[in-house]
């Protein structure tokens, strides 16, 4: 029988080619041709030493990472890699001065190129990403690896093959910092070490609302004057638009206006099209001038936010929210965000990303699951779910949200915890 290792290699050498086309498919169409080079191993040479590399996956880890990596980089050298061109242009939005590059594909002497250039002494890893070569290279090299903020896939215990090569690379781990106890139980089947591991808390909980300018206070008020009942769906995935198209027209014929934020904006015209198709008008953001008026948004419409860093602005004036991915393999997206603004909010059955925060509001009536039940279809559960939540007064409203607030509270000092640990062990300054 093979060696998982040699699996793994033979594996990456068939694929080789095909990532080869990928990164300059995508290095072209993003006019970024940094993405083929440092994907390759190939970088500018950092003057600093002792660098702190902090890698996370794309914008969404970018954005989760914030607030850790705002306090990591007032006493270290810090840098950040990312797999995406969207992630890159975040992280440069939200640190200019720092030096953001693109992570390696798993080859052993391209990860081992691109850390000498690096000259990396610690490497912090955001949540999930787990490939093999890095993780072992960086044991080989004595580089402190941690992961941070730690989740695993669901189920991946169950996977034989996964499972053995996943826990020979976490034994190059100095530590695992998972974000819930849930996600702890998960590492501790793939036969991790229990002594690296720990819950700490989730990193998301340190999410701070937008900050409005005293300027734009008054304009924010007239703004939102004739549509402050309004449905959030927030970081849909395929098929939420589809499940909820029912659910979306009793609302619109109940004067309940639809605001729409897809997790991919890619997505935004084949959503369009679906409503057009039903006779259902649809508004873009996009397409909105700089004082866009949201009273000027027909009553009876979908607004479709199709742009970058919008979604938190329409968070504090929803009437109730959707969070999207709960119907997808993917799994339930981000619901930190619209509880720390006071939302009450709704999810579908797959919670797996965000379990025991998710149960844990669910005891005290701060979130609602839309749970599968046997007896009538998806559609029809999301149309009952609805109708409920139109017919809760605004006092039942305001406590489910204040509910769901207060629970992001207690974790206020999140940041402040993970950064206190990850200097007792060492990996930062």
């Amino acid at each position: 029988m093979f060696n998982n290792k040699y699996i793994y290699s033979f594996t990456l050498l068939i694929l080789l080619p095909f990532l080869l086309i990928y990164i300059i498919f995508i290095s072209i169409k993003k006019d970024d041709f940094n993405f083929i080079k440092n994907r390759m191993g190939i970088l500018n040479k950092i003057n600093n030493t002792d660098n702190i590399c902090i890698h996370c996956a794309s914008l969404g880890e970018v954005n989760g990472a914030k607030e850790l990596i705002k306090e990591i980089i007032k006493n270290n050298n810090v840098l950040i890699s990312t797999n995406t061109n969207s992630g890159k242009i975040r992280a440069c939005e939200l640190f200019p001065d720092l030096d953001v590059v693109y992570f390696p594909l798993d080859y052993k002497f391209i990860v081992s190129n691109w850390l000498k250039s690096l000259k990396i002494k610690s490497m912090i890893v955001y949540e999930t990403e787990i490939w093999p070569n890095f993780y072992k290279i960086c044991g080989y090299e004595n580089i402190k690896l941690c992961i941070v903020n730690a989740r695993i896939q669901k189920n991946l215990h169950k996977k034989k093959f996964v499972k053995k090569i996943y826990a020979e690379a976490l034994e190059n781990c100095q530590f695992i910092l998972c974000k819930s106890n849930y996600e702890k139980k998960k590492y501790l089947k793939l036969g991790i070490n229990e002594k690296n591991i720990f819950s700490i808390g989730n990193l998301k909980y340190a999410y701070k609302p937008q900050v409005i300018k005293e300027e734009d206070q008054k304009r924010k008020s007239t703004e939102f004057s004739n549509t402050k009942n309004f449905f959030l769906m927030a970081s849909t995935h395929d098929p939420d638009e589809k499940n909820f198209l029912q659910a979306i027209q009793e609302l619109l014929i109940n004067e309940i206006s639809v605001v729409i934020a897809p997790r991919h904006i890619e997505r935004s015209k084949k959503i369009a099209n679906m409503f057009r198709d039903i006779g259902i008008s649809v508004h873009f953001l996009s397409n909105a001038s700089k004082n866009y008026v949201l009273g000027e948004w027909s009553i009876n419409a979908v607004l479709i936010i199709d742009t970058f860093g919008d979604l938190s602005k329409f968070y504090s004036n929803a009437r109730y929210v959707y969070v999207g991915g709960g119907y997808s393999r993917r799994g339930v997206q981000n619901i930190i965000e619209p509880s720390i603004y006071g939302k009450p909010i709704l999810v579908g059955p797959n919670i797996d990303n965000f379990y025991e925060e998710i149960m844990s509001l669910k005891e005290q009536d701060g979130i609602t699951v839309i749970e599968d039940v046997a007896s009538i279809s998806t559609k029809e559960s999301i149309v009952k779910h609805i109708r409920e939540f139109r017919n809760l007064n605004d006092e039942t409203l305001i406590k489910r949200g204040d509910v769901a607030k207060e629970h992001s509270l207690k974790f206020k000092n999140i940041v402040e915890k993970y950064v206190e640990f990850l200097k007792q062990k060492k990996v930062i300054s």
